[in-house]
């Protein structure tokens, strides 16, 4: 249930304080009770607010229409497939397929403790726009879960699109293109901290430098390429590269195991990134959250 003050509690201001917290609370106060109970969280109104850059008209206007996308699209479904109670075994077969190549997952964690999502275009697996999209959301609502818990509070997510192998064939219909940045840019607004582009074909940087002169500054400043000397330097200013894979200038070392889709959907929380606890027990012989606080309790119990 939706705060009745959304927040947007560690991201930096976009425009000044007072009127963002005004700006929230209006778009809050003009949603019916029913989609107040369908918010994804305490920060959506803001996010809205921002993303129209003020415009509490189109803000309103925005949100609406993604909490009836949100409900018409089973975002909750999709969310809450592999739960612990056994879950919605069509969706789990869905992800299970879409997931199997590799194509998309949430590993590792920058400075601030924001997610990474990693994509991989090439290892597309299926034809099916619409799994796809479940997919996509899927993931994306995952890498949301998992920077929440891990920076306590942030609400942006990285991208790293690692380019590697992708031919014409690769290329998704204009459907899916369009159906994917409608998903991105209408319904999941002020979600993106930066976007990391590895081994970018030709024409997607023919492409880049001719759209450059014409980008804000914020939008700028999300684009990180990948490449040479000087891209290696930008990652590291926000990843450890023992953490990060080869793709973006990482070493691949030990905490980067190979990808394993049916321990990162079976095994992993929600709220986890592949591999997450594997670095834990690599760095100081600790166990997962829960294992933890199960010996806690088990250790208390023994010395009452």
């Amino acid at each position: 249930k939706a705060a009745p003050h959304p927040t947007m509690a560690k991201e930096p201001n976009l425009l000044d304080p007072k009127v963002e917290e005004e700006g929230a609370k209006a778009v809050y106060d003009a949603l019916t009770e029913e989609e107040k109970k369908n918010l994804a969280d305490d920060g959506m109104c803001l996010r809205h607010f921002r993303a129209e850059k003020g415009n509490l008209e189109k803000a309103i206007k925005k949100i609406k229409a993604t909490l009836k996308w949100r409900v018409d699209f089973e975002v909750d479904r999709i969310i809450d497939c592999f739960a612990k109670d056994g879950g919605d075994k069509e969706m789990q077969q869905v992800m299970l397929e879409e997931n199997a190549s590799g194509k998309m997952y949430v590993r590792i964690y920058d400075y601030n403790g924001r997610a990474t999502l990693y994509m991989r275009p090439s290892n597309e697996n299926t034809k099916g726009e619409i799994n796809q999209m479940r997919h996509l959301v899927f993931s994306l609502e995952r890498a949301i879960a998992c920077t929440k818990r891990r920076s306590g509070g942030l609400e942006k997510i990285n991208i790293m699109i690692d380019y590697e192998g992708y031919r014409m064939k690769h290329m998704p219909t204009v459907a899916t293109t369009k159906h994917t940045v409608m998903i991105l840019q209408d319904h999941y607004p002020e979600r993106l901290h930066k976007a990391y582009i590895c081994n970018p074909p030709f024409a997607f940087r023919a492409f880049w430098a001719f759209v450059y002169p014409f980008l804000d500054v914020v939008t700028k400043s999300k684009v990180v390429f990948c490449h040479g000397r000087r891209g290696v330097e930008l990652v590291e200013q926000d990843y450890d590269l023992d953490y990060i894979e080869s793709c973006a200038g990482g070493k691949d070392g030990k905490y980067c195991k190979p990808f394993d889709s049916a321990k990162y959907l079976k095994e992993t929380p929600f709220d986890k990134a592949f591999g997450e606890d594997d670095v834990l027990v690599e760095e100081t012989g600790e166990k997962g959250d829960e294992e933890k606080t199960e010996r806690m309790e088990s250790t208390s119990e023994s010395s009452m």
